[in-house]
């Protein structure tokens, strides 16, 4: 039997029911700007009826209503369209990081300009000219004293901008993993009060929609993916491995490497390698170890080819003082000795030879047949086969295009030269089962094993029949300068020729003060294509790396404007499914207004009818 009082409890109900849409459309409207806020939207519902079907059910006239009652209150979210948006923006997020610090290396650079490294080789080789025309004045070998020290600074001033781009970033890796472990536990935490206010059967949006925000900033910074397929555990990974799993989460560790110069790795806390493959750490990453670690190593590799090239020339030449056999720049070796034994593996014993580069003795020609079958050995058991009919010429590109850091070419005086540009400039193996590089052009004593060349056995410069340099000291940038004996008599510098009188290869006879042929010489390597094996020039080669970088930032700026398009429609479309629109909400505040109102009048009108039943009937 319906009660005479339930039309109070029916107009509760749409009271209680309206007021709560109200709360609803306050909260949208105060959350509009809210980051990663999602419109929550009520459902009402039937008030389940007084009679409803059954053996036991009054014999009235179909079933009696009990007003209403909110059904649910959902948050506005497409998950779909959520997991498109975090792909897009971890790929934005690299393009964005990458695209800053190759900025910042372009800014280090600094050309075209009067004061950068190119200008600096230009002026270098102009004062070699200029000594070479006045070999008997001193003016011009100041001249060439202080532009040698000017391009060494300018190198060194580049080395020490790129180490210092590359400790920043070291810094910022710390930095965002320590964000990382911040955000994975912060999840952790929100996966645990999701479940608890789940397992009440409530819908926990505010709680969603921080846990998605904190997914969005974590996928800005790595690749993750995340699996909602168990409703009790909410797990995100990092390639295929949890970071988060329900309210446990791992903790990424920074460890040193010192086969990486000291910089650190990214570990799970198990020791294992953490996959990252995009975000903003990967871009840290990649800009770290792979882009300004290039740029480092190629300033090398122009320092310590400048080096060599110089000195070759200038230690053979004589000054104005008679003085021969001196070095015009600095040469800093980590071998021990001149024949480049040193102490592979630090345990204090002579165990490996370091050798950088290695001229031939015999004079020949590109164009010159080889005549001869062989099969040279390079290192990690590379091969490269020659044949009769090959060129010097086309062994020279087979052994450049074998995969190895060693290349070979043809120098100005038509020697074969063999350097290793490895991150550590040695030679690892040479060999030559023929004698292509032993009688034709005079690298090797002997051919076959016995006569082969390899790093790892010390007192290996015997088997050398050519001149050779021994491997640098690490980043030869950071060290090149002018050869203190010159900084203090500039009458050293060699700008004369000489003449071998005993047999022994060395001039000891100089050509007079008069003579600047070896000025000329020196001034004269500038169009020396002795980098790249053989391909380009030293001022090319570092307007190779000027363009490279240069590429490198407008291929990273591309990237990051396409993306940025794409990621702002994707927003876009988000915020039409799950923002807030304030015109929409004030309709819905207006209705949910009158609804509250018809419930009230609703229960003023049952009092009425109340009053007349309890106080009027008398």
């Amino acid at each position: 039997m319906q009660s005479t009082f339930s039309g109070i409890e029916i107009g509760k109900k749409g009271i209680i029911t309206h007021q709560a849409a109200l709360g609803i459309t306050g909260h949208n409207l105060t959350n509009a700007e809210t980051e990663g806020y999602s419109r929550q939207k009520v459902t009402f519902q039937v008030f389940d009826p007084l009679y409803i079907p059954g053996l036991t059910r009054e014999l009235t006239a179909g079933q009696i209503g009990q007003g209403v009652k909110i059904e649910k209150i959902m948050r506005a979210r497409d998950l779909l369209l959520e997991d498109r948006i975090l792909s897009e923006k971890n790929i934005l997020a690299y393009w964005r990081s990458m695209s800053e610090w190759i900025r910042q290396v372009e800014l280090v650079h600094n050309e075209p300009s009067g004061y950068g490294v190119l200008n600096a080789l230009d002026r270098f080789w102009a004062s070699w000219q200029e000594l070479a025309n006045n070999p008997e004045e001193i003016a011009p070998r100041e001249a060439v004293r202080e532009s040698g020290e000017a391009l060494s600074e300018s190198i060194n001033h580049l080395y020490m901008a790129l180490k210092s781009i590359r400790d920043n970033i070291e810094q910022t890796i710390a930095v965002k993993v320590e964000e990382v472990n911040s955000l994975a536990q912060q999840i952790a935490k929100l996966n645990k009060e999701i479940l608890r206010s789940e397992s009440s059967g409530d819908n926990p949006n505010d709680l969603w929609d921080r846990r998605d925000l904190l997914v969005e900033k974590l996928s800005k910074l790595v690749n993750i993916s995340v699996s909602r397929s168990d409703s009790d555990e909410f797990i995100v990974y990092i390639g295929g491995k949890h970071l988060v799993q329900g309210k446990h989460f791992q903790k990424l560790l920074l460890v040193k490497n010192p086969q990486n110069e000291g910089y650190s790795d990214i570990l799970w806390d198990d020791g294992g390698v953490v996959d990252i493959r995009s975000g903003e750490l990967k871009a840290l990453l990649d800009a770290r170890d792979i882009e300004i670690k290039s740029q480092i190593h190629d300033l090398d590799v122009l320092a310590v080819t400048v080096t060599d090239a110089v000195n070759s020339i200038h230690r053979r030449g004589f000054g104005l003082n008679l003085k021969t056999g001196i070095d015009f720049f600095t040469e800093k070796s980590i071998a021990i000795d001149r024949n480049g034994n040193y102490d592979s593996n630090g345990d204090g014993f002579i165990d490996g030879t370091a050798i950088f580069r290695i001229s031939g003795t015999k004079k020949l020609s590109l164009d010159d047949v080889v005549g001869l079958t062989g099969t040279i050995i390079l290192g990690n058991g590379v091969t490269v086969r020659y044949t009769p009919t090959d060129t010097v010429e086309d062994v020279v590109k087979k052994v450049n295009n074998a995969g190895t850091d060693i290349r070979m070419y043809v120098n100005s005086d038509g020697r074969l030269v063999v350097k290793s540009y490895s991150e550590n400039f040695m030679i690892e193996h040479l060999e030559d089962s023929g004698d292509f590089l032993v009688q034709f052009s005079g690298i090797l004593n002997q051919s076959g094993p016995q006569g082969a060349f390899d790093r790892g056995n010390a007192g290996m410069s015997a088997v050398l029949a050519g001149d050779f340099m021994v491997a640098p000291s690490p980043h030869p940038s950071s060290w090149i300068g002018v050869n203190e004996v010159l900084k203090n008599e500039v009458e050293s510098i060699a700008a004369s020729t000489g003449t071998d009188t005993d047999g022994d290869g060395i001039p000891d006879l100089s050509s007079g003060a008069g003579n600047g042929d070896n000025a000329l010489k020196i001034a004269n390597v500038r169009f020396d294509h002795i980098m790249v094996g053989g391909k380009t020039t030293i001022n090319e080669f570092y307007q190779g790396i000027i363009s490279k970088t240069g590429l490198k930032g407008e291929t990273a700026g591309n990237a990051e404007k396409n993306l940025s398009m794409i990621v702002e429609n994707l927003e876009n479309l988000r915020k039409s499914i799950s923002g807030v629109s304030i015109d929409e909400e004030l309709v819905n505040l207006v209705k949910f207004q009158h609804g509250y109102a018809a419930a009230a009048r609703f229960i003023t009108e049952v009092n009425k009818m109340l009053d007349l039943l309890i106080n009027r009937m008398i």
